[in-house]
């Protein structure tokens, strides 16, 4: 999990703008959202969109503590 930034991804962080950098870790956000929202409901099916997504961002909110 720990693997070194490759030399061209180094490069492309550093030109950025400190917009595009907000902006690629919204996404990253957003993507680990929609994989725990998953992961949610394959162990319960039954929730609706909302309550999954309620549920993904309480976790990830949390993930840390």
């Amino acid at each position: 999990m720990n693997e070194p930034i490759h030399p061209v991804q180094l490069e492309a962080l550093k030109r950025a703008t400190p917009a595009q950098k907000l902006e690629a870790v919204a996404a990253l956000y957003d993507t680990g959202i929609r994989l725990r929202m998953a992961g949610l409901r394959m162990t319960h099916p039954d929730w609706p969109d909302e309550r999954l997504e309620h549920e993904a961002r309480r976790s990830l909110r949390h993930a840390g503590t």
